[in-house]
């Protein structure tokens, strides 16, 4: 099982590559050319020098989509071994050559900022005849790219398949009695996103434990806290209701995007199990991933409830809608269960903005009788009033942003708003996520930067969408500029995730923490202090953005940081003079 890293591509997106051969190249140092059946394994390991940054390595959490389909393989195929993989700390060729033997088949979990990786890991594999079957949000929302950049250049395509939606029982059981018969069929298609009993399975191998990055800001002992904490990732359920127009989910049929629970009671199991021994930095840290934990009430009170039952000692992070701040009565219970961090879509503090990517909150703002500042600030005090930290996600590069100069922009507004309200900040630049309502628009308008989409260019492109930067034509209030967005990105979150700053965010989460414990917390003083260190914890790893932002910003030895590239590429003179400067900074010094 095998999610590959994002890489660093857009650089060759100027050298006018042919084919997915030349990706492999780049990405291997090895004459593609020469790829055959007795070399393949040579084609697998990647140079781990052009890895693009990501959060989840920022923050040391595991890809839950590769956790959970390799516990349905394992639960499919009761004899087979299961071998989760990525591109940093268990290469795919690495296993082979141990193991003496090629696997039946590699299952392949993408996104679409990983997506060229996953090609190019495809097409060595495909010349060793071992089946490789791709699923993920990519591929549900786009699956004519398996066509267009895969079987066309494999020399065995009927040896790859792609599942659109959900890897359920039914589907991963049919999967893996087809490539036991030799029949793997072209495509599948599931519907059940969350089921019972997906976890824990002895015969999953799993991935050695990221060391968190964001510990490094701790002087002296915060390397060695990074080696000896580990964040959980699980879910109770999954889904979203919602059409944000910027979003791929959008563009799923509604009965692969539909609601889909577990039982409370197999939730409640997981935990348990996980947390077997007596609680330590190694079992307490969770992030829930539901799209949004309200979605399901019912089953999120009865969670909760069980939480607390069973005396589990939790601190966790989760992602929610805005009125949660409406409910005092659950935002208690939340705290109780150990709710310590939400992570929020704010996306803009401009009404406009808001209304044009179809935010979900605009009604209630209007009700409200606020602006959009008043009313976030309003629910930010109440969330952390009750001692759970935020860090909210705002889209930069919108229709209404503003940018009269490096120090008067829409990026300044959002940081001063973070800083004021003690939150941390995911900044993103506005892009097309490919199947998204923005992502269809924008093609048949002619204004997606790297066209067309059955070209090389907008294959290396898809590693922009983990929204650093503009794939579209950017507003003329922003100087039509992508250079002038990724700067308000980069200035907005330098600003929130300065050290300063967040030391001093996590201090005020620690007090809060304090003074409104957990359940596990109210009368067991270890428990209370390890509240407070985890309100702490979640707080400052809010901030390793701008960690994330620095390695994605500053050139290398033979890759341009994000800066230095797109000051190559500006056309306008004007632009490139005020950025003449700043930019220089970002160059690597053998340049």
């Amino acid at each position: 099982m095998f999610h590959p890293a994002a890489f660093n591509l857009m650089d060759l997106s100027e050298k006018g590559i042919a084919s997915p051969f030349e990706l492999v190249t780049y990405l291997t140092g090895r004459d593609a050319q020469a790829l055959g059946r007795d070399n393949f394994l040579n084609y697998l390991h990647f140079d781990e020098q052009k890895i693009r940054g990501e959060i989840l390595e920022y923050f040391g959490m595991e890809n839950y989509a590769s956790y959970y389909i390799a516990n349905q393989l394992a639960k499919a195929d009761i004899h087979a071994k299961i071998i989760l993989a990525d591109n940093r700390r268990r290469q795919m060729d690495e296993i082979i050559r141990k193991a003496h033997s090629n696997p039946q088949a590699v299952f392949i979990s993408t996104i679409s900022s990983n997506f060229p990786t996953a090609v190019a890991a495809a097409l060595p594999l495909n010349f060793a005849r071992i089946p490789v079957i791709l699923g993920g949000i990519h591929v549900s929302t786009s699956s004519k790219d398996i066509d267009t950049f895969l079987r066309k250049h494999a020399p065995f395509p009927d040896l790859i398949a792609c599942v659109k939606g959900a890897g359920d029982t039914a589907t991963i059981t049919r999967i893996t009695a087809d490539i036991r018969k030799g029949a793997l069929q072209p495509e599948y298609i599931g519907t059940h996103t969350m089921e019972n009993a997906i976890w824990g399975n002895p015969n999953v191998v799993e991935l050695p434990a990221m060391p968190l990055q964001f510990f490094r800001k701790i002087p002296v002992i915060g390397v060695q806290l990074g080696k000896g904490l580990r964040i959980h990732v699980t879910t109770p359920y999954l889904g979203c209701p919602y059409s944000c127009r910027f979003c791929s989910i959008s563009s799923l049929p509604r009965n692969q995007r539909a609601f889909s629970s577990r039982r409370p009671e197999d939730f409640l199991d997981e935990l348990t199990h996980i947390q077997q021994k007596k609680p330590s930095f190694q079992n307490r840290f969770f992030f829930f991933l539901p799209d949004n934990l309200l979605l399901a009430k019912k089953n999120l009170e009865a969670i909760l409830d069980g939480i607390i039952k069973r005396n589990l000692n939790l601190n966790y992070a989760a992602q929610v809608s805005i009125n949660v701040a409406e409910d005092e009565t659950l935002l208690k219970k939340l705290r109780l269960s150990g709710a310590s961090h939400f992570f929020i879509g704010f996306e803009s503090l401009d009404m406009r903005n808001l209304e044009y990517i179809g935010k979900n909150a605009i009604n209630a703002i209007r009700r409200s009788g606020l602006s959009v500042s008043e009313y976030y600030s309003a629910c930010i005090r109440n969330i952390i009033g009750h001692g759970i930290s935020v860090h909210g996600a705002f889209i930069t590069g919108l229709p209404f942003d503003y940018f009269h100069s490096m120090d008067d922009h829409t990026g300044r507004d959002i940081a001063a708003f973070c800083i004021q309200n003690k939150i941390g900040l995911q900044p993103a630049s506005f892009t097309a996520l490919p199947g998204s309502i923005t992502f269809r628009e924008q093609l048949e308008q002619g204004t997606l930067l790297y066209t067309p989409p059955d070209s090389m260019n907008y294959l290396l492109s898809l590693s922009l969408a983990d929204l650093s930067e503009m794939n579209l034509a950017v507003p003329p209030s922003l100087k039509s500029s992508p250079l002038v967005v990724a700067y308000m990105v980069y200035d907005a979150v330098r600003r929130v995730g300065a050290g300063r700053t967040a030391f001093y965010n996590a201090a005020c989460m620690g007090f809060k923490a304090w003074q409104y414990p957990t359940q596990a917390g109210r009368f067991n003083l270890r428990e209370r202090v390890g509240g407070v260190a985890a309100a702490m914890l979640f707080q400052l790893g809010a901030s390793a953005y701008k960690e994330l932002g620095e390695s994605l910003a500053f050139s290398r030895v033979g890759i341009r940081g994000t800066f230095e590239r797109l000051f190559d590429q500006e056309k306008d003179p004007e632009v490139k003079q005020m950025f003449h400067k700043f930019v220089a900074r970002f160059k690597h010094k053998t340049n």
